[in-house]
C-alpha cells in the first residue's frame, strides 16, 4: 500500500515537473529574453559613405566666385574627375558663368578679335570682313543700339558651337569647339516624334525672327517686338521664350518645343547659325 502511494507521488510530481518546465520555457523564459533584448543596447545604423567629390568640391568653393582661367580649369578638372558627384549641377552652372565672362574677356580668349571702329564702319560691313553675324557682335558686347562710334572697340568673337538637348536632365548645354560652354536649364521640354525618344542627331535649319506673319530683319525698327525662334531638324524642335501673357490675365498654354528664359534664349539665339549641331538624347 505504502508503495503504491509512493508510486502515485512520483507520478504525480512527475507531471507537475513537466507542466512547470513547460510553462517556464513558454511564458516566463520567453518575457526574459524579452527583457533581455530591451535591456541590450541598440546596435547603430553605419553612416553612409560620403561621396569622394564632396570634399574635393568643398575644396573649390574659394575660386567658385572667381571668373579667372584658374579657377575654370580648377572646375573643370572637378567634372572630368567625378563625373557622377552630387555637385555636378552646381559646378557646371559655375562653370557656365566662368566661361562666359572670359570668353568676353580678349586676354582671356585670344582667339577673339579687338576692333577698332573706324569711319564708314557699320556692324554689317564688319560682320561680313569677319565672316560672322551681326546678333553675335551685337551680343557680346552689350550693345543696346547698332549706331556705332569711330573709336569704339568691339569684341569680334570666333565661335564653333553646338547644342545637346537632355530631356532626362531637361536641360539645353551649348558645346564651343567640342568644349562644355554653357547649361541652360528649360522652363519647358515638350518634345513629340523623334525627338522625344532614342538618341537623334540634327542640326539648327533657320533662326527666325516674326512680327505677326512677317519676317523682321536684325536692325529693323521692330526688331524688339518680334518673337524669336531657333528650328531644329530633324525632330521639329523649336526654342522659344515663354509666350507673353493674355491679356485677360488667364494662364498662357505651355507651348510646344523647348521653353527657355529671356536671357538664356538670347545667348543660345546669337551663339547658333543654320547648320550647327545638335544631339538629342
Amino acid at each position: 500500500m505504502f508503495i503504491k502511494a509512493l508510486t502515485i507521488l512520483f507520478l504525480v510530481a512527475g507531471i507537475l515537473g513537466g507542466s512547470g518546465y513547460f510553462i517556464y520555457e513558454l511564458y516566463y523564459k520567453e518575457k526574459k529574453l524579452d527583457i533581455v533584448e530591451q535591456a541590450a543596447v541598440p546596435t547603430p545604423t553605419p553612416a553612409p559613405t560620403p561621396h569622394p567629390a564632396l570634399a574635393a568640391f568643398d575644396s573649390l568653393k574659394p575660386v567658385l566666385a572667381q571668373n579667372t582661367v584658374e579657377a575654370r580649369d580648377a572646375i573643370a578638372s572637378h567634372l572630368s574627375t567625378y563625373p557622377d558627384s552630387p555637385k555636378t549641377a552646381e559646378a557646371r552652372t559655375a562653370l557656365g558663368r566662368i566661361n562666359l565672362a572670359l570668353f568676353r574677356d580678349p586676354s582671356a580668349t585670344p582667339s577673339n578679335t579687338l576692333y577698332t571702329v573706324k569711319k564708314g564702319d557699320s556692324l554689317d560691313r564688319i560682320k561680313s570682313q569677319f565672316k560672322t553675324n551681326s546678333e553675335l557682335i551685337y551680343w557680346a558686347n552689350g550693345m543696346t543700339s547698332i549706331n556705332l562710334q569711330i573709336g569704339q572697340q568691339l569684341l569680334i568673337p570666333v565661335v564653333d558651337t553646338a547644342l545637346v538637348i537632355d530631356r532626362a536632365s531637361s536641360t539645353v548645354s551649348l558645346m564651343n569647339a567640342g568644349v562644355f560652354f554653357k547649361e541652360y536649364p528649360a522652363v519647358s521640354m515638350t518634345l513629340a516624334g523623334q525627338a522625344s525618344k532614342g538618341e537623334l542627331e540634327a542640326k539648327v535649319i533657320d533662326r527666325i525672327a516674326r512680327k505677326g506673319e512677317a519676317r523682321v530683319a536684325f536692325g529693323a525698327k521692330d526688331y524688339a517686338e518680334a518673337e524669336r525662334t531657333v528650328l531644329i531638324n530633324p525632330g521639329n524642335v523649336v526654342l522659344r521664350t515663354p509666350p507673353a501673357p493674355p491679356a485677360d490675365g488667364s494662364t498662357p498654354p505651355v507651348p510646344t518645343g523647348i521653353v527657355l528664359s529671356p536671357s538664356d534664349f538670347d545667348e543660345i539665339y546669337a551663339l547658333v547659325k543654320s547648320g550647327t549641331p545638335v544631339s538629342i538624347k
